[in-house]
């Protein structure tokens, strides 16, 4: 599982903005919040590959870890650690269920529709249905967050994948861009 990742300053990350609300839905301030962090993605793509931007995808390993099957339930519980130098701009995927995060080090400013918000380890949260995410490093941070999965074992990273992340916001129901606000239309 990859997430974009390249230095930024704490401006980049204030850049995009986000509404505050508790559930996931389609109001036109949402829906705004979607359309700018995916434009903000392909912006920093972009830089990244015009030299612009640094790429530091390799300054941010990834770990991860299962649990055994969990018999009763049916499912391993997949942990997922990341460590996120200070100055690094990542800008995460859409999640399709509610999960655990873990910030077991360091300090991070968060952009999501649901709001912008400051978390300092150490530090634990549910990130919800929907969630994109763009988060500056404040300082080096370690970063988990914990899922529910069928899958175990990094040879099912993709299967994993294809099971908590969504491949675009309409995939869960939800509107990614102001064009696709149909007047009149519930949400």
């Amino acid at each position: 599982m990859t997430l974009l990742l390249a230095l930024a300053g704490p401006l980049a990350a204030a850049e995009l903005g986000a509404a505050a609300s508790p559930e996931p839905e389609n109001t036109p301030q949402k829906i705004q919040f979607r359309q700018s962090i995916l434009k903000a993605q392909e912006e920093t793509k972009e830089r990244i590959a015009s030299g612009l931007l640094e790429d530091w995808s390799d300054r941010a390993p990834l770990t991860h870890r299962w649990t055994p099957l969990d018999e009763k339930y049916g499912c391993y519980t997949y942990a997922r650690e990341i460590f996120l130098p200070k100055g690094a701009l990542a800008i995460g995927k859409i999640h399709k269920h509610r999960h655990l995060n873990f910030i077991l080090k360091g300090k991070v400013s968060v952009n999501t529709e649901f709001g912008k918000k400051y978390f300092e380890a150490p530090c634990t949260f549910i990130s919800e249905v929907g969630l994109k995410r763009a988060v500056y490093a404040e300082e080096d941070t370690i970063w988990t967050t914990v899922h529910l999965t069928k899958y175990c074992g990094e040879e099912n990273l993709d299967k994993i994948e294809d099971e908590l992340i969504a491949k675009n916001y309409e995939e869960i129901g939800l509107i990614s861009s102001v064009e696709n606000l149909r007047i009149g239309e519930p949400e």
